[in-house]
Protein backbone atom coordinates (compact mmCIF):
# COMPACT_ATOMS: atom_id res chain seq x y z
CA UNK A 1 0.00 0.00 0.00
CA UNK A 2 2.62 2.44 1.20
CA UNK A 3 6.19 2.65 -0.17
CA UNK A 4 8.54 5.19 1.06
CA UNK A 5 12.18 5.11 -0.42
CA UNK A 6 15.35 7.45 0.20
CA UNK A 7 12.82 9.86 2.08
CA UNK A 8 14.99 13.46 3.18
CA UNK A 9 13.63 16.22 4.61
CA UNK A 10 15.09 19.62 5.03
CA UNK A 11 15.10 23.51 6.49
CA UNK A 12 17.74 24.94 4.84
CA UNK A 13 21.07 23.45 6.67
CA UNK A 14 19.15 21.37 9.13
CA UNK A 15 18.72 17.79 7.81
CA UNK A 16 15.51 16.43 9.72
CA UNK A 17 15.04 13.12 7.50
CA UNK A 18 17.70 11.50 5.56
CA UNK A 19 17.31 8.68 3.84
CA UNK A 20 14.15 6.81 5.01
CA UNK A 21 12.65 3.82 3.84
CA UNK A 22 10.14 1.57 4.62
CA UNK A 23 6.70 -0.27 3.31
CA UNK A 24 3.37 -1.02 5.02
CA UNK A 25 0.68 -3.30 4.20
CA UNK A 26 -2.75 -3.57 3.89
CA UNK A 27 -3.94 -5.21 7.24
CA UNK A 28 -0.60 -3.99 8.78
CA UNK A 29 0.17 -1.39 11.83
CA UNK A 30 4.05 -0.30 11.60
CA UNK A 31 4.88 2.02 14.60
CA UNK A 32 7.95 4.38 13.85
CA UNK A 33 9.57 5.12 17.50
CA UNK A 34 12.26 7.30 18.69
CA UNK A 35 13.35 10.20 20.75
CA UNK A 36 11.34 13.15 20.31
CA UNK A 37 12.70 15.31 17.63
CA UNK A 38 13.82 12.04 15.79
CA UNK A 39 11.94 13.32 12.84
CA UNK A 40 8.92 10.43 13.25
CA UNK A 41 5.77 13.38 12.60
CA UNK A 42 8.09 14.78 9.74
CA UNK A 43 6.99 11.08 8.15
CA UNK A 44 3.26 11.46 8.69
CA UNK A 45 3.89 15.30 7.47
CA UNK A 46 5.74 14.59 4.53
CA UNK A 47 2.91 11.81 3.64
CA UNK A 48 0.07 14.12 3.92
CA UNK A 49 2.05 17.31 2.01
CA UNK A 50 1.79 19.21 5.10
CA UNK A 51 5.45 20.32 4.84
CA UNK A 52 6.02 23.88 6.28
CA UNK A 53 7.01 26.35 3.81
CA UNK A 54 10.49 26.50 3.45
CA UNK A 55 11.36 22.19 4.16
CA UNK A 56 12.42 20.26 0.89
CA UNK A 57 11.34 16.92 -0.06
CA UNK A 58 13.17 14.34 -1.88
CA UNK A 59 12.75 10.69 -2.40
CA UNK A 60 9.77 8.95 -3.04
CA UNK A 61 6.10 8.05 -1.65
CA UNK A 62 4.11 5.52 -3.30
CA UNK A 63 0.57 5.52 -2.22
CA UNK A 64 -1.32 2.60 -4.09
CA UNK A 65 0.94 2.50 -6.88
CA UNK A 66 0.44 6.94 -7.18
CA UNK A 67 3.53 8.88 -6.81
CA UNK A 68 2.60 11.67 -3.56
CA UNK A 69 6.20 13.73 -3.75
CA UNK A 70 5.94 16.64 -6.08
CA UNK A 71 2.44 16.53 -5.68
CA UNK A 72 0.08 19.82 -6.21
CA UNK A 73 -2.76 21.37 -3.17
CA UNK A 74 -4.98 20.77 -5.69
CA UNK A 75 -4.19 16.87 -6.01
CA UNK A 76 -4.02 16.37 -2.29
CA UNK A 77 -7.05 17.68 -1.51
CA UNK A 78 -8.51 15.00 -3.04
CA UNK A 79 -6.23 12.57 -1.05
CA UNK A 80 -6.56 14.06 2.61
CA UNK A 81 -9.17 12.28 4.45
CA UNK A 82 -10.53 10.55 1.68
CA UNK A 83 -7.90 8.07 1.09
CA UNK A 84 -5.51 9.08 3.73
CA UNK A 85 -6.59 10.21 7.06
CA UNK A 86 -4.56 11.27 9.81
CA UNK A 87 -5.06 11.34 14.07
CA UNK A 88 -2.84 14.56 15.51
CA UNK A 89 -1.47 14.03 18.95
CA UNK A 90 -3.20 16.97 20.99
CA UNK A 91 -6.96 17.15 20.04
CA UNK A 92 -7.48 20.06 21.69
CA UNK A 93 -5.27 21.74 19.01
CA UNK A 94 -6.59 19.99 15.82
CA UNK A 95 -10.64 20.37 16.76
CA UNK A 96 -12.03 23.38 16.14
CA UNK A 97 -13.40 25.04 19.68
CA UNK A 98 -16.14 27.41 17.80
CA UNK A 99 -17.55 24.65 15.95
CA UNK A 100 -19.73 21.33 17.67
CA UNK A 101 -18.65 18.41 16.88
CA UNK A 102 -21.02 17.49 14.21
CA UNK A 103 -20.59 20.08 12.15
CA UNK A 104 -16.71 19.47 12.09
CA UNK A 105 -17.29 15.35 11.70
CA UNK A 106 -19.79 16.32 8.90
CA UNK A 107 -16.82 18.77 7.15
CA UNK A 108 -15.09 15.81 6.89
CA UNK A 109 -17.38 14.03 5.02
CA UNK A 110 -19.23 15.82 3.00
CA UNK A 111 -16.12 17.70 1.32
CA UNK A 112 -15.76 14.54 -0.36
CA UNK A 113 -19.01 12.71 -1.26
CA UNK A 114 -21.53 15.29 -0.52
CA UNK A 115 -24.31 15.91 1.46
CA UNK A 116 -26.64 12.63 0.41
CA UNK A 117 -26.50 10.31 3.56
CA UNK A 118 -23.69 12.20 5.88
CA UNK A 119 -25.54 12.37 8.79
CA UNK A 120 -26.23 8.85 8.79
CA UNK A 121 -22.65 7.82 8.12
CA UNK A 122 -21.49 10.60 10.99
CA UNK A 123 -23.19 8.56 13.65
CA UNK A 124 -22.10 4.99 11.94
CA UNK A 125 -18.42 6.24 12.62
CA UNK A 126 -18.76 7.73 16.00
CA UNK A 127 -20.60 4.11 17.15
CA UNK A 128 -17.80 2.56 15.61
CA UNK A 129 -15.13 4.34 17.71
CA UNK A 130 -16.75 3.58 20.57
CA UNK A 131 -18.90 6.60 21.59
CA UNK A 132 -22.08 5.41 23.19
CA UNK A 133 -23.68 8.73 23.91
CA UNK A 134 -23.54 9.67 19.88
CA UNK A 135 -26.30 12.52 20.30
CA UNK A 136 -24.69 14.37 22.65
CA UNK A 137 -21.06 14.32 21.73
CA UNK A 138 -22.80 15.21 18.43
CA UNK A 139 -24.01 18.25 19.47
CA UNK A 140 -20.97 19.26 22.06
CA UNK A 141 -18.50 21.81 21.98
CA UNK A 142 -14.92 20.16 21.94
CA UNK A 143 -14.20 21.40 25.90
CA UNK A 144 -17.07 19.79 26.58
CA UNK A 145 -15.76 16.76 25.99
CA UNK A 146 -13.35 14.70 28.07
CA UNK A 147 -9.61 13.84 26.41
CA UNK A 148 -10.45 10.55 25.54
CA UNK A 149 -13.60 10.88 23.72
CA UNK A 150 -11.99 13.96 22.19
CA UNK A 151 -9.45 11.68 20.52
CA UNK A 152 -12.50 9.32 19.80
CA UNK A 153 -13.89 12.21 17.76
CA UNK A 154 -10.46 12.72 16.36
CA UNK A 155 -10.14 9.35 15.10
CA UNK A 156 -13.96 9.57 13.59
CA UNK A 157 -12.80 12.48 11.45
CA UNK A 158 -9.99 10.72 10.17
CA UNK A 159 -11.86 7.71 9.30
CA UNK A 160 -15.39 9.07 8.30
CA UNK A 161 -14.27 8.65 4.53
CA UNK A 162 -13.23 4.81 5.19
CA UNK A 163 -9.44 5.84 3.91
CA UNK A 164 -7.35 2.66 3.39
CA UNK A 165 -4.65 4.45 4.84
CA UNK A 166 -4.42 6.04 8.93
CA UNK A 167 -1.79 7.88 10.15
CA UNK A 168 -1.40 8.47 14.05
CA UNK A 169 0.85 10.53 15.72
CA UNK A 170 1.08 9.92 19.30
CA UNK A 171 -2.69 9.38 19.34
CA UNK A 172 -2.56 8.06 23.19
CA UNK A 173 0.36 10.63 24.92
CA UNK A 174 -2.07 12.74 26.96
CA UNK A 175 -4.49 10.02 27.93
CA UNK A 176 -4.68 8.08 31.41
CA UNK A 177 -3.72 4.37 30.79
CA UNK A 178 -7.21 2.64 31.09
CA UNK A 179 -8.49 5.23 27.93
CA UNK A 180 -5.32 4.70 26.61
CA UNK A 181 -5.61 0.67 25.90
CA UNK A 182 -9.14 1.50 24.04
CA UNK A 183 -7.76 4.08 21.64
CA UNK A 184 -5.07 1.46 20.76
CA UNK A 185 -8.25 -1.24 20.51
CA UNK A 186 -9.25 1.08 18.07
CA UNK A 187 -6.04 1.14 15.73
CA UNK A 188 -6.31 -2.47 16.17
CA UNK A 189 -9.63 -3.00 14.50
CA UNK A 190 -8.68 -0.77 11.85
CA UNK A 191 -6.25 -3.26 11.11
CA UNK A 192 -8.76 -5.82 11.29
CA UNK A 193 -10.72 -4.06 8.43
CA UNK A 194 -7.91 -4.51 6.61
CA UNK A 195 -6.63 -0.23 6.44
CA UNK A 196 -3.01 0.35 6.85
CA UNK A 197 -2.18 2.14 10.00
CA UNK A 198 1.24 4.04 10.66
CA UNK A 199 1.70 4.95 14.45
CA UNK A 200 3.77 7.46 15.43
CA UNK A 201 4.70 6.61 18.95
CA UNK A 202 7.91 7.20 21.67
CA UNK A 203 6.49 3.97 23.76
CA UNK A 204 7.59 0.93 23.50
CA UNK A 205 4.54 -0.25 25.68
CA UNK A 206 2.43 0.94 23.09
CA UNK A 207 4.44 -0.54 20.13
CA UNK A 208 4.00 -3.72 22.48
CA UNK A 209 0.27 -3.61 22.32
CA UNK A 210 -0.67 -3.37 18.80
CA UNK A 211 2.37 -2.95 16.18
CA UNK A 212 3.01 -6.15 13.46
CA UNK A 213 6.42 -4.23 12.78
CA UNK A 214 8.74 -1.60 13.71
CA UNK A 215 10.60 1.14 12.47
CA UNK A 216 13.25 2.47 14.83
CA UNK A 217 14.36 6.36 13.86
CA UNK A 218 17.21 8.26 15.01
CA UNK A 219 17.81 11.79 14.12
CA UNK A 220 16.13 11.26 10.84
CA UNK A 221 17.87 8.29 10.30
CA UNK A 222 15.93 4.40 10.21
CA UNK A 223 18.42 2.63 13.06
CA UNK A 224 16.66 -0.62 12.99
CA UNK A 225 13.48 -2.21 11.38
CA UNK A 226 11.87 -5.47 11.88
CA UNK A 227 9.12 -7.62 13.40
CA UNK A 228 7.83 -6.70 17.40
CA UNK A 229 9.00 -9.68 18.29
CA UNK A 230 12.41 -9.43 16.50
CA UNK A 231 12.66 -5.80 18.05
CA UNK A 232 11.66 -6.75 21.55
CA UNK A 233 13.67 -10.15 21.51
CA UNK A 234 17.36 -9.43 19.77
CA UNK A 235 17.50 -5.41 19.12
CA UNK A 236 20.48 -4.95 16.54
CA UNK A 237 21.36 -1.03 17.74
CA UNK A 238 22.26 0.11 20.99
CA UNK A 239 19.97 3.17 20.40
CA UNK A 240 17.02 0.90 20.54
CA UNK A 241 18.61 -1.56 23.42
CA UNK A 242 18.60 2.00 25.31
CA UNK A 243 14.87 3.05 24.35
CA UNK A 244 13.76 -0.67 25.76
CA UNK A 245 15.59 -0.47 29.13
CA UNK A 246 14.09 3.13 29.31
CA UNK A 247 10.36 1.56 28.91
CA UNK A 248 11.21 -1.23 31.33
CA UNK A 249 12.94 1.42 33.77
CA UNK A 250 9.34 3.59 33.70
CA UNK A 251 7.41 0.15 33.63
Amino acid sequence: MLEVKDLSLSYGQKNVLKNVSFSLKEGEILCIVGESGSGKSSILLSIMGLIPKGGSLSGSIGFKGKELVGLSEREYLNIRGKEIGIVFQEPSLYLDPLFKVKDQVLEAYTIHFGKDGAEERVREVLKKVGIQDVERVLNSYPHQLSGGLRQRVCIAIATVCNPSLVLADEPTTALDLTVQKKILRLFFDLKEEGKGVLLVTHDFGVVAEVADRVLVLKEGEVVEEGSVWEVFDSPKSEYTKNLLSATYLRA
